[in-house]
């Protein structure tokens, strides 16, 4: 039995040589992450702070919430996260705009009622493998279910786009399991450098479709042999670029 995420399965899509270093040899790259990863991270940290102090009875004002991403950049930063566009700088004011603008979108937010935070669990699939869920934000309003997910880049996705996205549909799958409440379930994408949200829906079909899509690729990585590089525009935010054969 192997576990699988979003992120593993598009690596391999992306990159198989990567992908090999990354889960089959398990190296550790010299560059940790991108800033633009980073960046992310801190956001989302800041946005599970928002909600999970929320549920305990604790409503932060927005400036707290800027001391604490202020905190946290400082506290976790390191001199080898990658930069390859603009300066430390200008991703930590972005960071900070992001968390401003969606304070002032959603305050007092009491629109939906928070089920979880970043769930860790999985979904099991046909062929003993298991499909690793990962939740930003797990909420619901009578019985319809609302999967969200921030997103901190700079490509706002199109409604074809994510209507055709897979994560976010596999996620549903789990929530259909494990909330025998759920009439509906609504897939959302807070894109925040547009202060926008896309929102989409999957029929029982379309599900089932998926999850044997999901399958068949789970199958492709484990019969692979060669894994080839892919160069491309994205080795310039690659981790393993400078020992990766291609540039070698």
């Amino acid at each position: 039995m192997t576990d699988y995420s979003n992120s593993k399965i598009e690596t391999f899509k992306q990159c198989k040589w990567k992908y090999k270093l990354r889960y089959v040899d398990k190296i550790q790259p010299e560059i940790k992450t991108s800033v633009e990863a980073f960046m992310g991270q801190m956001v989302h940290e800041v946005l599970f702070k928002l909600y999970d102090d929320l549920r305990k009875g604790f409503f932060n004002t927005r400036q707290r919430l800027i001391e604490f991403y202020e905190q946290k950049w400082n506290e976790e930063w390191e001199d080898n996260i990658l930069i390859v566009k603009n300066d430390k700088k200008f991703y930590k004011n972005k960071g900070e705009n992001f968390i401003i603008d969606y304070y002032e979108r959603f305050k007092p937010f009491n629109q939906i009622k928070i089920v979880d935070l970043e769930t860790e669990d999985f979904l099991e699939l046909s062929n003993g493998n298991r499909y690793h869920i990962r939740i930003d934000k797990l909420a619901k309003n009578e019985d319809t279910y609302f999967v969200c997910d921030y997103k901190t880049n700079n490509r706002l996705k199109s409604q074809e786009e994510v209507d055709k996205d897979r994560q976010l549909a596999m996620y549903s799958l789990w929530v259909k399991e494990h909330f025998k409440d759920c009439k509906d379930i609504k897939l959302i994408w807070h894109f925040l450098a547009f202060k926008e949200d896309k929102v989409s829906e999957r029929d029982d079909f379309s599900l089932v479709r998926l999850k044997n899509e999901i399958e068949n690729d789970i199958k492709e990585i484990e019969n692979e042999d060669n894994f080839e590089t892919n160069p491309g525009v994205l080795c310039n935010w690659c981790e393993f670029r400078s020992i990766c054969k291609e540039f070698n």
